[in-house]
C-alpha cells in the first residue's frame, strides 16, 4: 500500500526525471535507538521503503547507524546544528558501501546539519556519490 507521503516523493522523482536508476542503494538517515523508542517509527525508513519499493532498489536500513543520541535540531541555532551532529553516525560495515552511489533519504531538511554529517560519514567509509533527498524543507 502506498503512503500519501511515499507517493508525494515518487511522484516528484518521476517528475523531475531524476536518475533513480543511478544510485546502487537507498539509505535512509536512522534515528537513535532511544528516539525509534520514543517514536516507534523512522520516517525516514518509511519514505525510503516507499521510493525503494516503487522504484525496485535495495534500501540499506541497518549500514548507516546513529550512534549517540542527539538533542532536537529544531531547539538549536545554526552553527550549534552542526556540532549536535558531529561524529553522531557510523557505518556498520564499510564494503556495503564502498565505491558506491547512494541516495541519502530525510524526511526534513532545514540547515542541512544532519544530511551532511550522515553522507560525510558514508563518504569516509568509501561512498562514491551520495545524493540527498528530503519530503521539506
Amino acid at each position: 500500500m502506498d503512503k500519501p507521503l511515499g507517493k508525494l516523493i515518487n511522484g516528484f522523482i518521476k517528475d523531475y526525471r531524476l536518475p533513480i536508476e543511478y544510485f546502487d542503494f537507498i539509505v535512509p538517515v536512522p534515528l537513535h535507538r532511544s528516539r525509534m523508542r520514543e517514536r516507534e517509527f523512522n520516517q525516514a525508513q518509511l519514505l525510503g521503503e516507499q521510493v525503494a519499493k516503487e522504484f525496485d532498489k535495495e534500501i540499506l536500513t541497518d549500514a548507516l547507524v546513529r550512534i549517540r543520541p542527539t538533542k532536537t535540531q529544531t531547539e538549536l541555532a545554526l552553527g550549534d546544528r552542526y556540532k549536535n551532529v558531529q561524529g553522531s553516525f557510523t557505518v556498520r560495515d564499510a564494503r556495503l558501501v564502498k565505491d558506491k552511489n547512494l541516495l541519502l533519504i530525510d524526511d526534513v531538511l532545514t540547515t542541512g546539519a544532519t544530511s551532511s554529517e550522515a553522507a560525510r560519514t558514508l563518504k569516509d567509509s568509501g561512498a562514491r556519490i551520495i545524493f540527498v533527498m528530503t519530503l521539506a524543507n
